[in-house]
């Protein structure tokens, strides 16, 4: 991990009192100058810091919570008997930092670059133990933790889905909530997000938490010595990227938790080939393939891979400024209508073919962490199949894991979500 000079070169207050004293603005510049300005070495560095969001009290990121709940319930149909309490009120700021985008082909080194995440810090006395938020698929630049809203004024296009739950349970628990939006969403200047890619999740987050700790600083908010990480679906994958990655430059983590993780993104891939139940896997085919051109040149055009008419289509649908349902609605509804036959032939044939030896090298569940992990899974998970993180359980175990697995039946993916943070807090809480 970096240890840098860090200075913060901005500070925008979102109007309103606040609790904490402002971080001091050492150098007057546009914001926009602030976030091109990363170089070489800069890997940390916050730049912007933004506070974009107060909830003063308990009630009120209860009615936070409860709001997002309301827009999304329809949809998702949650029970009533949500197991979530909030004790604190809490401030959140937007953070624009400096990182290090993946290793491009042709390329000698990485490029310095900035990237966007939140910051919450709970209204509570005394040192505050931190939880890294590591976020599920989004594929829109706006859909961000860094964004606050449930719907509307952040940005006309849309609203952020991860964000405001996340947000409410753990930093309204009473703990620093550190979120990256990656690489490629929020305002990062990369033109598409590098989906599954472990090192950038990482680096990402890592940055972030490297930031933070100085803007935490200007705030004068202790930092006890507790870290912990939780993710969803793909950022079950980042947060045991972060865990590994923070391990092996020797920081402590205390625990991480996921829920509907993916851990092993090769087996992941081959089972959603095969997956023709469920509506949203073409998009998630279809964002691997792309990104991982992107990073590694896995095919030389999208008609070598994509049918008609989706091989034409297909780039710019995930240029980050669609909807998520408008993505889906631009696919076919399963893998096999999506992708070329000789494609699927191939990749099916042969374990060398470059993208299935890509996804290899970004398994995480590959490695013996110390920190103890919890896995919440429902086994009526519908995007990310229970038995494959069961197998990823069995290979973290036998070299040395201490893991256990907490079963959510008859939750789908995204209720078994909902339903494991408050859990993950409850445990993190344990562990202190």
């Amino acid at each position: 991990m970096t240890r840098a000079l860090f200075s913060v070169l901005a500070l925008v207050l979102i109007t309103g009192s606040t609790p904490r004293p402002a971080v001091e603005t050492l150098l007057a510049q546009s914001i926009a100058d602030a976030r091109s300005s990363c170089r070489a070495g800069d890997r940390g560095q916050p730049l912007v810091v933004e506070r974009v969001a107060s909830r003063p009290t308990a009630a009120s990121v209860r009615d936070y919570f409860d709001e997002w709940i309301a827009f999304y319930q329809d949809f998702y149909q949650f029970p009533p008997d949500i197991p979530v309490t909030f004790d604190y009120g809490f401030d959140s700021y937007r953070i624009t930092y400096c990182t290090v985008d993946a290793m491009l082909p042709g390329a000698s080194t990485t490029r310095p670059v900035s990237a966007t995440g939140m910051l919450s810090v709970p209204r509570k006395r005394g040192a505050l133990s931190t939880v890294a938020y590591l976020h599920g698929t989004s594929v829109s630049f706006y859909d961000a933790v860094s964004n606050p809203n449930i719907f509307g004024r952040f940005n006309e296009n849309g609203e952020s889905f991860d964000g405001p739950p996340s947000n409410a349970v753990f930093a309204g628990a009473g703990f620093i909530y550190v979120g990256p939006d990656y690489l490629g969403l929020g305002e990062s200047p990369v033109p598409r997000h590098r989906y599954f890619h472990a090192a950038t999740e990482s680096s990402s987050a890592v940055d972030l938490l490297a930031a933070s700790r100085k803007v935490l600083a200007s705030l004068r908010v202790p930092q006890n010595d507790k870290l912990f990480t939780f993710g969803f679906s793909q950022g079950g994958h980042s947060a045991l990227a972060l865990h590994r990655e923070l391990q092996r430059a020797g920081a402590d983590v205390t625990g991480t938790a996921t829920v509907g993780g993916v851990f092993d993104i090769e087996q992941f891939f081959l089972a959603s080939l095969d997956n023709v139940t469920t509506i949203t896997v073409p998009l998630y085919v279809s964002y691997v393939l792309l990104a991982y051109d992107d990073v590694y040149d896995v095919f030389d055009r999208t008609s070598d891979v994509f049918r008609a008419p989706f091989a034409s289509t297909v780039e710019g649908l995930f240029d980050m400024r669609h909807f998520f349902d408008d993505v889906l609605a631009g696919l076919p509804p399963d893998s096999q209508q999506l992708l070329r036959p000789s494609f699927l032939a191939a990749i099916h044939a042969n374990p060398q073919h470059p993208l299935p030896v890509r996804l290899r090298q970004n398994a995480v569940d590959r490695w013996a962490p110390y920190a103890p992990l919890r896995i919440y899974h429902s086994p009526d998970d519908e995007e990310v199949p229970y038995q494959k993180a069961l197998e990823s359980v069995d290979r973290l175990r036998a070299r040395g894991a201490d893991i256990s697995v907490r079963a959510l039946p008859g939750f789908d993916h995204v209720n078994s979500w909902v339903q494991a943070m408050p859990r993950a807090a409850r445990w993190f809480r344990s562990l202190e």
